[in-house]
Protein backbone atom coordinates (compact mmCIF):
# COMPACT_ATOMS: atom_id res chain seq x y z
CA UNK A 1 0.00 0.00 0.00
CA UNK A 2 1.16 3.49 -1.01
CA UNK A 3 2.21 6.10 1.88
CA UNK A 4 -0.80 8.08 2.94
CA UNK A 5 -0.74 11.96 3.42
CA UNK A 6 -0.88 12.77 7.30
CA UNK A 7 -2.24 16.01 6.45
CA UNK A 8 0.17 17.86 9.15
CA UNK A 9 0.89 21.30 8.44
CA UNK A 10 -1.42 23.94 7.48
CA UNK A 11 -2.89 23.68 3.71
CA UNK A 12 -1.63 27.35 2.19
CA UNK A 13 -4.72 28.48 0.40
CA UNK A 14 -4.91 31.38 -0.38
CA UNK A 15 -5.37 31.46 -3.54
CA UNK A 16 -8.14 29.62 -3.03
CA UNK A 17 -9.94 31.22 -0.79
CA UNK A 18 -10.21 34.50 -2.34
CA UNK A 19 -11.73 32.80 -5.98
CA UNK A 20 -15.63 34.25 -5.19
CA UNK A 21 -17.60 31.18 -6.67
CA UNK A 22 -20.94 30.17 -5.76
CA UNK A 23 -20.64 26.60 -4.07
CA UNK A 24 -23.57 24.14 -3.33
CA UNK A 25 -23.39 20.93 -2.64
CA UNK A 26 -23.50 19.24 -6.24
CA UNK A 27 -21.67 16.12 -5.03
CA UNK A 28 -24.50 13.78 -4.09
CA UNK A 29 -26.75 15.11 -6.17
CA UNK A 30 -28.00 12.51 -9.13
CA UNK A 31 -26.31 13.07 -12.36
CA UNK A 32 -28.65 14.33 -15.21
CA UNK A 33 -28.55 10.91 -17.83
CA UNK A 34 -29.45 7.64 -16.62
CA UNK A 35 -29.97 3.83 -18.20
CA UNK A 36 -29.88 0.41 -17.48
CA UNK A 37 -27.49 -0.92 -20.66
CA UNK A 38 -23.91 -1.20 -20.22
CA UNK A 39 -23.21 -0.84 -23.71
CA UNK A 40 -25.31 2.84 -23.19
CA UNK A 41 -22.71 3.96 -20.51
CA UNK A 42 -20.18 2.97 -21.82
CA UNK A 43 -21.49 5.12 -25.02
CA UNK A 44 -21.30 7.78 -23.24
CA UNK A 45 -18.16 7.44 -21.58
CA UNK A 46 -15.62 6.48 -24.54
CA UNK A 47 -16.06 9.80 -26.56
CA UNK A 48 -14.24 11.47 -23.22
CA UNK A 49 -11.34 9.40 -23.27
CA UNK A 50 -12.68 6.73 -21.00
CA UNK A 51 -12.28 3.14 -21.61
CA UNK A 52 -14.29 0.37 -19.94
CA UNK A 53 -15.20 -3.30 -19.90
CA UNK A 54 -17.13 -5.12 -17.19
CA UNK A 55 -18.07 -8.78 -15.41
CA UNK A 56 -21.57 -8.73 -15.67
CA UNK A 57 -23.55 -11.05 -13.05
CA UNK A 58 -26.28 -12.28 -15.09
CA UNK A 59 -28.37 -12.87 -12.19
CA UNK A 60 -28.56 -9.00 -11.06
CA UNK A 61 -30.02 -6.04 -13.03
CA UNK A 62 -27.74 -2.81 -13.78
CA UNK A 63 -28.51 0.40 -13.76
CA UNK A 64 -26.40 4.00 -14.14
CA UNK A 65 -26.96 7.83 -13.25
CA UNK A 66 -23.68 9.92 -15.04
CA UNK A 67 -23.09 13.02 -16.49
CA UNK A 68 -19.85 14.80 -18.07
CA UNK A 69 -19.11 18.90 -18.08
CA UNK A 70 -16.59 19.86 -19.66
CA UNK A 71 -14.41 23.14 -19.66
CA UNK A 72 -11.46 25.06 -20.59
CA UNK A 73 -8.77 23.59 -17.73
CA UNK A 74 -10.98 20.78 -15.86
CA UNK A 75 -13.43 18.60 -16.73
CA UNK A 76 -15.60 16.42 -14.00
CA UNK A 77 -17.47 13.26 -14.44
CA UNK A 78 -20.27 11.75 -12.26
CA UNK A 79 -21.46 8.50 -11.52
CA UNK A 80 -23.68 6.34 -10.01
CA UNK A 81 -24.15 2.90 -10.40
CA UNK A 82 -26.33 -0.15 -9.12
CA UNK A 83 -25.11 -3.49 -7.68
CA UNK A 84 -24.24 -5.86 -9.81
CA UNK A 85 -21.59 -5.26 -11.57
CA UNK A 86 -17.79 -4.98 -11.22
CA UNK A 87 -15.93 -3.39 -13.95
CA UNK A 88 -12.73 -1.54 -14.65
CA UNK A 89 -11.67 1.36 -16.70
CA UNK A 90 -9.01 3.41 -17.74
CA UNK A 91 -7.85 6.62 -19.50
CA UNK A 92 -7.07 7.15 -23.32
CA UNK A 93 -5.13 9.93 -24.29
CA UNK A 94 -4.37 11.24 -20.76
CA UNK A 95 -0.63 12.72 -20.69
CA UNK A 96 -0.04 15.26 -18.22
CA UNK A 97 -3.85 15.11 -16.74
CA UNK A 98 -4.26 15.14 -13.00
CA UNK A 99 -7.81 13.35 -11.39
CA UNK A 100 -9.36 14.44 -8.22
CA UNK A 101 -11.73 12.01 -6.99
CA UNK A 102 -14.23 11.60 -4.65
CA UNK A 103 -16.62 8.63 -3.72
CA UNK A 104 -19.74 8.78 -2.21
CA UNK A 105 -20.42 5.34 -1.89
CA UNK A 106 -19.15 1.68 -2.80
CA UNK A 107 -15.16 1.26 -2.92
CA UNK A 108 -12.52 0.94 -5.90
CA UNK A 109 -9.19 -0.25 -6.30
CA UNK A 110 -6.65 1.85 -8.22
CA UNK A 111 -3.76 0.02 -10.35
CA UNK A 112 -1.49 2.97 -10.21
CA UNK A 113 2.25 2.27 -11.64
CA UNK A 114 2.08 -1.74 -11.32
CA UNK A 115 1.28 -0.95 -7.54
CA UNK A 116 -2.52 -1.78 -6.24
CA UNK A 117 -4.17 1.12 -3.74
CA UNK A 118 -7.20 0.60 -2.39
CA UNK A 119 -10.10 3.68 -1.91
CA UNK A 120 -12.95 3.91 0.41
CA UNK A 121 -15.45 7.15 0.69
CA UNK A 122 -13.51 8.41 3.49
CA UNK A 123 -10.40 9.46 1.39
CA UNK A 124 -9.73 11.13 -1.76
CA UNK A 125 -7.68 10.25 -4.50
CA UNK A 126 -5.02 12.03 -6.41
CA UNK A 127 -3.58 10.36 -9.59
CA UNK A 128 -1.64 11.73 -12.46
CA UNK A 129 -3.73 9.69 -15.44
CA UNK A 130 -0.67 8.27 -17.16
CA UNK A 131 0.19 6.61 -14.55
CA UNK A 132 -3.11 4.82 -13.87
CA UNK A 133 -3.31 1.45 -15.54
CA UNK A 134 -6.74 0.28 -14.59
CA UNK A 135 -9.73 0.62 -11.86
CA UNK A 136 -12.29 -1.45 -10.66
CA UNK A 137 -15.11 -0.11 -8.93
CA UNK A 138 -17.95 -2.21 -6.91
CA UNK A 139 -20.96 -1.33 -5.60
CA UNK A 140 -21.68 -1.56 -1.41
CA UNK A 141 -25.32 -2.06 -0.37
CA UNK A 142 -26.68 -1.47 -4.04
CA UNK A 143 -24.64 1.64 -4.80
CA UNK A 144 -21.37 3.23 -6.19
CA UNK A 145 -21.15 7.02 -6.64
CA UNK A 146 -18.30 9.08 -7.62
CA UNK A 147 -17.54 12.60 -8.61
CA UNK A 148 -13.98 12.96 -10.96
CA UNK A 149 -12.44 16.28 -11.91
CA UNK A 150 -9.38 15.79 -14.16
CA UNK A 151 -7.27 19.02 -14.71
CA UNK A 152 -6.39 19.27 -18.36
CA UNK A 153 -2.57 18.93 -19.66
CA UNK A 154 -1.86 21.98 -20.42
CA UNK A 155 -2.36 23.96 -17.03
CA UNK A 156 -0.46 21.18 -15.20
CA UNK A 157 2.01 21.44 -17.58
CA UNK A 158 2.27 24.90 -16.82
CA UNK A 159 1.94 25.02 -13.35
CA UNK A 160 4.80 22.29 -12.87
CA UNK A 161 7.61 23.91 -15.30
CA UNK A 162 6.62 27.23 -13.15
CA UNK A 163 7.10 25.42 -10.03
CA UNK A 164 9.50 22.64 -10.58
CA UNK A 165 11.39 23.59 -14.55
CA UNK A 166 10.85 19.98 -17.38
CA UNK A 167 9.31 17.97 -14.35
CA UNK A 168 6.79 15.00 -15.67
CA UNK A 169 3.64 14.58 -13.81
CA UNK A 170 4.48 11.23 -14.02
CA UNK A 171 7.41 11.29 -12.30
CA UNK A 172 6.70 13.12 -9.19
CA UNK A 173 5.43 9.71 -7.24
CA UNK A 174 2.60 12.07 -5.91
CA UNK A 175 1.03 10.53 -2.79
CA UNK A 176 -2.54 8.83 -4.20
CA UNK A 177 -4.51 8.74 -1.33
CA UNK A 178 -5.52 11.91 1.23
CA UNK A 179 -8.09 11.46 4.11
CA UNK A 180 -10.75 13.40 4.20
CA UNK A 181 -10.42 14.38 8.08
CA UNK A 182 -7.17 16.25 7.22
CA UNK A 183 -6.92 19.99 6.67
CA UNK A 184 -5.86 18.87 3.01
CA UNK A 185 -8.23 16.82 2.33
CA UNK A 186 -11.14 18.60 3.41
CA UNK A 187 -9.95 21.97 1.09
CA UNK A 188 -9.86 19.31 -1.20
CA UNK A 189 -13.34 18.21 -1.06
CA UNK A 190 -13.95 22.04 -1.13
CA UNK A 191 -12.25 22.50 -4.07
CA UNK A 192 -13.69 19.89 -6.58
CA UNK A 193 -17.17 21.00 -5.08
CA UNK A 194 -16.43 24.63 -6.27
CA UNK A 195 -15.23 23.26 -9.54
CA UNK A 196 -18.22 20.61 -10.39
CA UNK A 197 -20.63 23.84 -8.74
CA UNK A 198 -18.67 26.28 -11.32
CA UNK A 199 -19.04 23.77 -14.82
CA UNK A 200 -22.69 22.69 -13.69
CA UNK A 201 -23.90 26.19 -13.59
CA UNK A 202 -21.88 27.68 -16.48
CA UNK A 203 -20.22 30.26 -14.02
CA UNK A 204 -16.60 29.14 -14.79
CA UNK A 205 -17.61 28.93 -18.83
CA UNK A 206 -18.84 32.56 -18.22
CA UNK A 207 -16.19 33.63 -16.24
CA UNK A 208 -12.54 32.59 -17.95
CA UNK A 209 -10.36 34.43 -15.76
CA UNK A 210 -12.02 32.37 -12.73
CA UNK A 211 -11.45 29.09 -14.47
CA UNK A 212 -7.99 29.87 -15.12
CA UNK A 213 -7.53 30.81 -11.40
CA UNK A 214 -9.01 27.76 -10.20
CA UNK A 215 -7.62 25.06 -12.03
CA UNK A 216 -4.44 26.88 -11.58
CA UNK A 217 -5.23 26.96 -7.22
CA UNK A 218 -5.92 23.45 -7.50
CA UNK A 219 -2.60 22.27 -9.18
CA UNK A 220 -0.60 24.75 -6.83
CA UNK A 221 -2.07 23.40 -3.73
CA UNK A 222 -1.61 19.92 -4.10
CA UNK A 223 1.76 20.46 -5.16
CA UNK A 224 2.63 22.24 -2.20
CA UNK A 225 0.56 19.96 0.41
CA UNK A 226 0.64 16.36 -0.75
CA UNK A 227 3.71 14.52 -0.29
CA UNK A 228 5.69 14.05 -3.53
CA UNK A 229 9.43 13.07 -4.86
CA UNK A 230 9.93 16.77 -5.16
CA UNK A 231 8.43 17.89 -1.72
CA UNK A 232 11.89 18.70 -0.81
CA UNK A 233 12.43 21.15 -3.04
CA UNK A 234 9.59 23.55 -2.05
CA UNK A 235 10.86 23.66 1.52
CA UNK A 236 14.38 25.40 0.46
CA UNK A 237 15.23 29.31 1.53
CA UNK A 238 15.19 30.50 -1.85
CA UNK A 239 16.65 33.64 -3.09
CA UNK A 240 14.92 36.60 -3.72
CA UNK A 241 13.23 37.89 -6.29
CA UNK A 242 15.38 41.56 -7.82
CA UNK A 243 12.85 44.17 -7.16
CA UNK A 244 12.61 44.77 -10.68
CA UNK A 245 11.08 41.35 -11.61
CA UNK A 246 8.18 42.36 -8.89
CA UNK A 247 7.84 45.71 -10.73
CA UNK A 248 7.62 44.32 -14.28
CA UNK A 249 5.24 42.23 -13.06
CA UNK A 250 2.62 44.78 -11.80
CA UNK A 251 3.43 46.65 -14.75
CA UNK A 252 2.01 43.12 -16.82
CA UNK A 253 -0.60 42.68 -14.51
CA UNK A 254 -2.10 46.64 -14.82
CA UNK A 255 -1.89 46.17 -18.48
CA UNK A 256 -3.40 43.10 -19.42
CA UNK A 257 -5.86 42.89 -16.02
CA UNK A 258 -8.37 41.64 -19.07
CA UNK A 259 -6.63 38.25 -19.54
CA UNK A 260 -7.29 34.68 -17.72
CA UNK A 261 -3.79 35.44 -16.03
CA UNK A 262 -2.66 32.99 -13.71
CA UNK A 263 0.48 33.12 -11.60
CA UNK A 264 2.27 30.90 -13.95
CA UNK A 265 1.44 33.39 -16.67
CA UNK A 266 2.76 36.13 -14.56
CA UNK A 267 6.12 34.54 -13.56
CA UNK A 268 7.09 33.13 -16.75
CA UNK A 269 6.43 36.63 -18.70
CA UNK A 270 8.90 38.59 -16.17
CA UNK A 271 11.44 35.34 -16.06
CA UNK A 272 11.17 33.91 -12.26
CA UNK A 273 9.35 31.12 -11.05
CA UNK A 274 5.95 31.25 -9.18
CA UNK A 275 7.44 30.78 -5.65
CA UNK A 276 9.85 33.69 -6.34
CA UNK A 277 6.76 35.73 -7.68
CA UNK A 278 5.56 35.09 -4.53
CA UNK A 279 7.73 35.57 -1.81
CA UNK A 280 8.46 39.17 -3.93
CA UNK A 281 5.22 40.20 -3.80
CA UNK A 282 4.55 39.39 -0.16
CA UNK A 283 8.23 40.97 0.97
CA UNK A 284 7.60 44.43 -1.23
CA UNK A 285 3.72 44.22 -1.65
CA UNK A 286 2.79 42.41 2.14
CA UNK A 287 0.32 40.61 -0.50
CA UNK A 288 0.09 37.71 -2.71
CA UNK A 289 0.26 38.27 -7.17
CA UNK A 290 -3.25 36.89 -7.02
CA UNK A 291 -4.43 39.25 -4.78
CA UNK A 292 -2.92 42.17 -6.05
CA UNK A 293 -4.43 41.10 -9.74
CA UNK A 294 -7.96 41.23 -7.97
CA UNK A 295 -7.30 44.64 -6.50
CA UNK A 296 -6.62 45.89 -10.18
CA UNK A 297 -9.79 44.09 -11.36
CA UNK A 298 -11.69 45.93 -8.46
CA UNK A 299 -10.57 48.90 -9.74
CA UNK A 300 -11.58 48.28 -13.58
CA UNK A 301 -15.06 47.17 -12.28
CA UNK A 302 -14.87 50.81 -10.21
CA UNK A 303 -13.89 52.96 -13.09
CA UNK A 304 -16.67 51.02 -15.76
CA UNK A 305 -19.45 50.94 -13.07
CA UNK A 306 -18.41 54.57 -12.67
CA UNK A 307 -19.48 55.90 -16.29
CA UNK A 308 -22.74 57.28 -16.99
CA UNK A 309 -22.52 55.35 -20.50
CA UNK A 310 -22.46 51.73 -18.15
CA UNK A 311 -25.93 49.73 -19.36
CA UNK A 312 -24.79 46.58 -18.01
CA UNK A 313 -25.34 45.38 -14.80
CA UNK A 314 -23.03 45.20 -11.94
CA UNK A 315 -23.55 41.08 -12.37
CA UNK A 316 -22.35 41.09 -15.75
CA UNK A 317 -20.10 43.62 -14.94
CA UNK A 318 -18.11 41.42 -11.77
CA UNK A 319 -18.91 38.13 -14.19
CA UNK A 320 -16.73 39.55 -16.87
CA UNK A 321 -13.63 40.29 -14.34
CA UNK A 322 -13.55 37.29 -12.77
CA UNK A 323 -15.62 38.23 -9.70
CA UNK A 324 -18.48 35.02 -10.11
CA UNK A 325 -20.06 35.19 -6.15
CA UNK A 326 -22.08 38.37 -5.75
CA UNK A 327 -22.41 38.35 -1.59
CA UNK A 328 -18.70 38.32 -1.72
CA UNK A 329 -17.88 40.67 -4.34
CA UNK A 330 -20.09 43.39 -3.02
CA UNK A 331 -18.32 42.73 0.22
CA UNK A 332 -14.72 43.29 -1.10
CA UNK A 333 -15.83 46.03 -3.51
CA UNK A 334 -17.42 48.05 -0.09
CA UNK A 335 -13.90 47.39 1.92
CA UNK A 336 -12.00 48.88 -1.26
CA UNK A 337 -14.02 51.44 -1.93
CA UNK A 338 -16.70 52.43 0.97
CA UNK A 339 -19.80 51.79 -0.54
CA UNK A 340 -21.62 49.06 -2.95
CA UNK A 341 -21.78 48.82 -6.57
CA UNK A 342 -25.25 49.34 -6.45
CA UNK A 343 -23.91 52.59 -5.22
CA UNK A 344 -21.38 53.48 -7.74
CA UNK A 345 -23.96 53.04 -10.50
CA UNK A 346 -26.80 54.74 -8.61
CA UNK A 347 -23.97 57.82 -8.40
CA UNK A 348 -23.50 57.53 -11.87
CA UNK A 349 -26.62 57.64 -13.37
CA UNK A 350 -27.49 60.78 -10.90
CA UNK A 351 -24.44 62.73 -12.82
CA UNK A 352 -25.77 61.34 -15.60
CA UNK A 353 -29.06 63.24 -15.28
Amino acid sequence: MENRSDGSGNPRTANIRWLDLMVEDVLAAPPTRSGSSFQELLEMLHPHGIKAHSSPRPDESFHWHADIAIGAEIDVVRADLSAGWDWRYSYENSAGELAISLLNAGQAEMLIAGKSIQRTPSEIAIVPLPTMQAQRVEAVDGRYSSVTLTLHTGVVTKVLSATFGSTALEDLNLTPIVDLSTGIGQTLLQLVRTSTTGLYDGILVRSPKASALLSEAAIQLILENVPHRLTDRLSRHPLDAPPRYIRRAVEYMRANPHLPLTISDIAATVGVSSRLLQLGFRKIHGTTPIAYLRQIRLEAIHDELSRPENVLPVSEVALKWGFTHMGRFAAVYRTAFGLYPSDTVRRARGFCS
